[in-house]
């Protein structure tokens, strides 16, 4: 015989909706109902867990393994305005695991969902077994300046100029020094460049692996037209917690794509500093290491699972 492997009795594979304050939210859950659960935070905001499981989810068959679109992306709803808000995406997470009658998990966070995984650890401890952080954005106006370097760089000097003298911050909202917010730096790196073209180039070192993403992503478009208003979000930040979760003594993988301009070299520099506990990979990819190099981030990533679930 050929084809998957016979799945074991107690194989789960399901989808629903959770209703969830002011959210109604898209959850798959896959694999063995014995196994040790991991919960899937994908990037963002505004994305979707749909490409990870496509391309990733065969993989994973040695964990009952949560997919829940964040509110306000994807599949997934929200009523009150707060898809880009760290603080209601980590409440959603034991809200998820009720709703599944699950316990806890180890969370595994990509970008994005990285601050949502810190956040929701810190929220609800009894419920988080242990962390797996990829390529972690766990300071948006760190990230904000590394957008405005790149854009600058990019830009004409004409461009750049106007950009530099706080072009188009007027009045009250003209900080006493440019860019004094993340989303004063996050505004002025977007009007130099395109938002697509600047992350594109940040992520991406293959651009087939960026087609190919877009191509799986298509699969899963009908969820909200328009995304949630994100400028507080580019002021949140959760380095400042981490020594209180390395003091937590939660196991804490961190892994890198270490061509990713979104998080390598700062913020996985600042992550580990203050994760002193935690263990690191690097790997020679982007910010989708699944898609450069699936092998070794595969082997990776089932080591860092079996390291914080005790699996």
């Amino acid at each position: 015989m050929s084809g998957r492997p016979m799945e074991p009795p107690d194989y789960r594979d399901l989808s629903e909706r959770v209703e969830a304050p002011g959210a109604e939210l898209y959850v798959e859950l896959v694999g063995p109902a014995s196994a040790p659960v991991v919960y899937y935070l994908h990037g963002g905001p505004g994305y979707s867990a749909h490409s990870f499981r496509e391309l990733v989810g065969d993989d994973l068959a040695r964990w009952l393994v949560v997919y829940a679109d964040m509110r306000g992306g994807g599949r997934s709803f929200s009523d009150d305005g707060r898809g880009a808000d760290p603080d209601a995406l980590a409440a959603d997470v034991p809200v998820v695991l009720d709703a599944l009658g699950l316990g806890s998990a180890a969370l595994l966070g990509h970008g994005f969902g990285a601050l949502v995984a810190v956040t929701a650890a810190l929220a609800a401890p009894e419920r988080v077994t242990g962390l797996v952080l990829v390529n972690p954005w766990l300071s948006l106006p760190m990230l904000a300046e590394r957008l405005l370097s790149t854009a600058t760089a990019a830009a004409t000097p004409r461009d750049a100029a106007h950009i530099d003298a706080g072009d188009g911050l007027e009045g009250d909202d003209a900080p006493a020094e440019p860019f004094a917010s993340g989303a004063d730096a996050a505004d002025a790196a977007f009007r130099l460049l395109n938002p697509k073209v600047l992350f594109d180039t940040l992520q991406f070192p293959n651009q087939a692996a960026r087609l190919h993403l877009e191509h799986v992503d298509a699969e899963a478009l009908s969820g909200p037209q328009e995304e949630d208003e994100a400028d507080t979000v580019w002021e949140r930040e959760a380095l400042s917690a981490l020594r209180e979760l390395a003091a937590s003594g939660k196991r804490v993988v961190v892994i890198a794509g270490e061509l990713d301009g979104t998080a390598y070299p700062e913020q996985v520099e600042a992550a580990l500093e203050g994760l002193p506990g935690a263990l690191y990979s690097g790997l020679p990819t982007g910010h989708y290491p699944w898609l450069d190099d699936p092998e070794a981030f595969m082997a990776t990533l089932e080591a860092a699972l079996e390291y914080v679930t005790g699996s």
